[in-house]
């Protein structure tokens, strides 16, 4: 795949929500965009504003009602439902806001719950597991339960567990929305840092501005459309705090 080949595209995506006795809502309406290998991207707007229906669009967790969205070039409609949950399971890591661990779970167990999942072997999951803890710093709190964990730890095992399966896009929404400033900021740096040194394609959702100005690529959406796509050239490495 070239460098521009995009990794992730929609092309005039649409998606409506009907409910019973009242006017169907346009949460996305008609919406083209490409995206490519190793962007980071932060996708920003108010409550309402589509771009939490469009980060599940992306994610393919949820399809458009019309339009086609194309991941690796294969367009997500053609995909059976097999096909589509190898595609998430494969391609695209999860950080959400609430950090979503298991919490009867150890922090390497709940690393290590998408390897359990692909039947990886015992000890290649060991090694992989390890490895994501300590991309994290968190090798010294595989044995401790969520409970034990303050939010920026809980998020930093949360980050760990969507980059197990080496996905090629890693989608985080609203990732610091529970946290103080201070965590707030070492997440992003965290997941930015992470994201030059893999290759990833990142994408935020998110209304942070802090986590605007760390991306290269700034979508805004308003009222289900495109409000703006800005390309930086250069983006501040680290502020000041």
């Amino acid at each position: 795949m070239g460098m521009d080949e995009p990794v992730l595209q929609l092309v005039d995506v649409s998606k409506q929500y009907d409910s019973e006795g009242e006017a169907p809502f346009l949460a996305l309406d008609g919406v083209s965009l490409k995206i490519s290998k190793g962007e980071l991207i932060s996708i920003i707007g108010p409550s309402g504003s589509g771009k939490s229906t469009m980060m599940h669009i992306l994610g393919c967790l949820d399809k458009p009602t019309s339009g086609e969205v194309y991941l690796d070039g294969k367009a997500v409609s053609k995909m059976s439902q097999d096909q589509l949950a190898d595609a998430r399971r494969d391609t695209i890591g999860f950080v959400f806001q609430a950090f979503n661990l298991a919490p009867t779970l150890t922090v390497f167990e709940n690393v290590e719950l998408p390897l359990l999942i692909r039947d990886v072997p015992v000890g290649e999951r060991d090694r992989i597991v390890r490895r994501n803890l300590d991309a994290v710093g968190l090798t010294d709190k595989s044995h401790s339960r969520p409970s034990q964990l303050s939010g920026g730890q809980k998020q930093r095992v949360a980050i760990a567990r969507a980059l197990v399966n080496e996905p090629k896009i890693l989608l985080a929404d609203e990732p610091t929305g529970n946290l103080d400033s201070k965590s707030s900021k070492e997440i992003i740096e965290h997941i930015t840092g992470l994201c030059r040194k893999l290759g990833i394609t990142v994408i935020f959702v998110t209304h942070d501005p802090r986590i605007a100005e760390q991306t290269n690529r700034v979508i805004s959406i308003m009222d289900g459309k495109i409000e703006s796509d800005a390309k930086k050239k250069t983006v501040k490495k680290r502020d000041v705090a």
